[in-house]
């Protein structure tokens, strides 16, 4: 690793450093000028303000926020990063276009992909993966509590990518990680819509016990539906600020939760082995016939 620059000695060799000094000085909650507009430009997404596939006009948020255009450029390259805008070639900076359609999409594959590989690494990981996973959710917890929204994701990215290793199925990893764009286009726009950022650690919880019981149906099930949970309140909150008169919308939307829960349970029921009576069947009339039951 490269060496700093060595700086100049003072004159005086004795002066005190500043690490010998208690300076009482305030944490300060952004980095830089960017980190701040990157935050006013997630939240104005969020809330509906920039709307999807709306044209991001840099002289006209620079003159509305108040600033140059050189830390406006940096925060959009950040959310581009995180795949909230895109940019076009000639044509600017948009608002992701994630349609309703997609987030279904998404939520589902992602679904059927991570269920599948949680039933399979549950066979496979060692105390050390456990211990890997409490660390990621620890360090995504820290994070949320700082308001650092890009590592946030960026945790919670890790968090699901680890399990997918941990399957060891080679082929549903290559499949997940080629849809790597699109899941973190996911991540970012459905932890926006959690108006305390600490909430998207918790629901993360309920995953990991679920691993540690070694069950493999239940850990695929936990999976699955910690994806439609997310699919829920993203719908919700999106409908609920489009269409706020469709009460009848977000019932159905309730009723297709309720339906989805109990057709995994009645699906687990069907898989669990029964147990059968070994009376041979004549025996079974006789004592019928009798009024013996």
């Amino acid at each position: 690793m490269p060496r700093a620059p060595q700086g100049h000695r003072s004159a005086d060799a004795n002066s005190p450093s500043l690490r010998d000094q208690d300076l009482a000085l305030t944490p300060v909650r952004y980095r830089n000028m960017a980190e701040q507009i990157a935050t006013a430009l997630r939240q104005a997404i969020a809330n509906g303000k920039l709307r999807p596939a709306a044209r991001l006009l840099e002289v006209q948020i620079a003159r509305e926020m108040g600033t140059s255009r050189a830390p406006l450029r940096e925060a959009l390259i950040q959310l581009e990063r995180e795949g909230l805008v895109v940019r076009r070639p000639n044509r600017g900076t948009f608002v992701a276009d994630l349609t309703e359609d997609l987030v279904r999409e998404l939520a589902s594959l992602r679904g059927i992909l991570e269920g599948f590989a949680a039933s399979l690494a549950v066979k496979r990981m060692t105390r050390e993966d456990f211990e890997r996973l409490e660390t990621i959710l620890k360090e995504m917890l820290a994070v949320a509590r700082r308001g650092d929204f890009p590592h946030m994701v960026e945790r919670d990215y890790q968090f699901h990518e680890y399990i997918m290793r941990a399957s060891g199925h080679r082929l549903l990893y290559e499949t997940w990680v080629g849809m790597d764009r699109k899941i973190r286009v996911y991540l970012s726009a459905t932890n926006l819509m959690y108006a305390d950022m600490k909430a998207v650690v918790h629901g993360h919880l309920p995953i990991l016990q679920a691993l540690r019981r070694r069950d493999p149906q239940r850990a695929g099930r936990v999976m699955a539906e910690h994806m439609g949970d997310v699919l829920d309140l993203f719908l919700t909150k999106v409908l609920g600020k489009e269409h706020r008169q469709d009460g009848n919308r977000l019932k159905a939307l309730r009723q297709a939760k309720q339906a989805r829960r109990l057709a995994v349970e009645r699906l687990a029921q069907l898989r669990e082995p029964r147990a059968v009576s070994r009376e041979p069947r004549a025996g079974r009339r006789k004592r019928r016939s009798d009024g013996s039951d």
